[in-house]
């Protein structure tokens, strides 16, 4: 079996997060980072405080995600468990599990942009092949 953390490092830190309101979903591709030592914590940024994404999840913090997947086996980790919330830690706090991805550094200013939290009840684990689903749960 391949491990978590194979599949995180597939992904390329980059995730789908969608979020829907009044029946509306919407989606988007953020970059995230896990947490070490509670691997059911996903954090992400926000770039814009007055995004739209921002205003939904005050209205919604139920998310679903799904991992970039690798064309070549397919690995990807979704879940339709999870709750997003806004983090009490600091860019400080993360920052080392952000700082060797030069795409994300480049693009944004995480000390002035808002840090979420995502919190896994469970995660798939995918790739092409059926029979290889592994489910995690958390808790």
């Amino acid at each position: 079996m391949t491990s978590y953390q194979n599949y995180v490092d597939a992904s390329h830190g980059l995730v789908y997060l969608s979020t829907s309101v009044d029946n509306i979903p919407s989606s988007r591709i953020v970059s995230y980072a896990v947490d070490p030592n509670d691997e059911s914590v996903w954090y992400i940024f926000s770039m814009d405080k007055a995004s739209n994404k921002v205003k939904e999840l005050a209205q919604n913090a139920h998310v679903a995600v799904v991992t970039a997947v690798d064309l070549k086996t397919g690995m990807r980790i979704s879940s339709n468990n999870a709750l997003m919330q806004p983090s009490s830690k600091t860019w400080q706090d993360v920052l080392p599990l952000f700082e060797n991805d030069k795409g994300f550094m480049s693009a944004h200013k995480p000390a002035q942009e808002l840090l979420y939290e995502v919190h896994f009840t469970s995660l798939m684990l995918q790739t092409y092949r059926a029979n290889e689903l592994q489910v995690i749960n958390f808790k």
